[in-house]
């Protein structure tokens, strides 16, 4: 991929269908709070989307690395915000996992926590370079 319009498309319908039927007939099953799909499957499930996702971050950096954040043109800069909201939510997945105390310690959530929060730091970074050149384009 090599902007970040290309990118936002391919993570929204990577979103618009994660886990497909397994998520479906879970939410079917979901009757808070008399009924509560087996705990494990949800967690599982959380995990799993926020790994997918994050199998997305070598494209977005590499599309950072190839694409001044001075040089955004107005589709580019709406879709790389799109993409930062997308991230900065799902990095709550891994948060919330962690909370579980049966998760607390798990390597790989850990790991993958880490990874979003390095992300975001990368993200953010970019995102205020970016608006400082989309406000100044606006004569901000």
């Amino acid at each position: 991929m090599k902007t970040f319009a290309e990118l936002h498309r391919r993570l929204i319908g990577l979103v618009s269908g994660l886990d497909g039927e397994v998520w479906d007939k879970l939410l079917a099953s979901l009757n808070p709070p008399g009924e509560i799909p087996r705990d494990s499957l949800i967690q599982d499930l959380a995990f799993r989307d926020a790994k997918a996702l994050g199998g997305y971050v070598p494209d977005l950096r590499n599309v950072m690395k190839g694409t001044s954040p001075k040089s955004l043109s107005p589709e580019e800069y709406q879709a790389f915000c799109g993409i930062a909201a997308l991230y900065n939510l799902a990095a709550r997945l891994p948060v919330t996992l962690l909370s579980i105390p049966d998760y607390a310690a798990n390597e790989n959530l850990i790991e993958l926590y880490n990874g979003y929060r390095q992300t975001l730091s990368e993200i953010f970074a970019y995102l205020a370079m970016a608006e400082e050149q989309a406000g100044e384009a606006a004569g901000d």
